[in-house]
């Protein structure tokens, strides 16, 4: 089932309808908002009008010679798995309409990986289509980008997700504090509800943040120690301390009282360095560990 972004899904049906399904699309918008859940429907109602879930269209999407999909491993896009899915998308179909593939957070292709679909964008061959998702889209190169039909999806609204959390068996109470702590993010309700450690997770960075705010500089470079250079450790990290930033940042619009003794104009600029150096850690070979420090410096 997928939650939310019902007019994009409405436009992706009107392109099925028209028959005119672009080369190449990009899906793009925040992170774990189910843009792969939506490109694989979208696929499978090319192939399937009323996606049935019971023929061999609905069935097979996974493993399906006509369906690439692609995923990073370690953060990382190689140029073999794009000369692979090259070599598999200038054959002829052997099932479908068309030949398919789509690149998960494909701006962690590197130029040289990007460059290598170009041609097959620029001058297809046959039916084929290839969908770029990401939550970077300027990451991609601007040569991809104009040749792309892209489609923006956004956050999913707060009752969408307890609607949907409730469905999946989670008390009113429960749904409600999930959606808030989600950020709009599905994926990651779905995660909080299906593993308790994910939640324990979250609540120990919140605590952590708290406890590093009133820190010495000697704690705070501590802490970084023991995280390393785990860079999905990190990411995960900035994510939640950024949510939580944010909520401060309300909090003291209305005059509640906030759990770190931030103005809101410090509050303010530990997002945006926050965001920077979150950005930095996933899309460049920078130092992580250092690059870390420089926030915990700063809280």
């Amino acid at each position: 089932m997928i939650v939310g972004n019902e007019k994009k899904i409405n436009i992706l049906r009107q392109i099925i309808k028209s028959n005119n399904i672009p080369h190449a699309m990009i899906f793009s918008g925040p992170e774990m908002i189910g843009k792969k859940k939506i490109a694989i429907e979208f696929i499978k109602n090319i192939f399937c009008e009323d996606l049935c879930g019971e023929c061999y269209f609905c069935k097979s999407i996974e493993n399906n010679p006509d369906i690439n999909i692609i995923s990073p491993v370690e953060g990382n896009i190689e140029i073999e798995e794009i000369r692979k899915a090259k070599e598999r998308l200038s054959l002829k179909p052997y099932y479908n309409k068309i030949k398919t593939l789509i690149i998960d957070d494909s701006h962690l292709m590197k130029s040289d990986a990007q460059n290598a679909l170009l041609k097959m964008i620029e001058e297809p061959k046959g039916d084929t289509l290839i969908i770029f998702i990401t939550p970077f889209r300027e990451m991609l190169l601007k040569t991809i980008r104009s040749r792309a039909q892209e489609i923006k999806f956004s956050l999913v609204g707060n009752e969408e997700i307890e609607k949907y959390l409730i469905s999946l068996g989670a008390s009113s109470k429960k749904a409600k504090e999930i959606s808030l702590i989600s950020s709009g993010q599905i994926g990651k309700a779905i995660n909080f509800f299906e593993d308790k450690s994910k939640m324990d997770f979250f609540n120990k960075s919140i605590e952590d943040i708290i406890f590093l705010s009133r820190s010495s500089i000697n704690q705070r470079f501590q802490y970084a120690e023991k995280l390393k250079d785990d860079k999905i450790k990190i990411i995960e990290i900035l994510d939640i301390w950024e949510r939580f930033l944010r909520r401060e940042i309300l909090l003291k619009v209305f005059n509640y009282k906030s759990s770190v003794n931030y103005s809101l104009k410090k509050t303010k600029e530990l997002i945006d360095e926050l965001e920077k150096i979150k950005y930095m850690i996933e899309s460049s070979n920078v130092n992580k560990r250092m690059a870390f420090e420089s926030l915990l410096i700063k809280l």
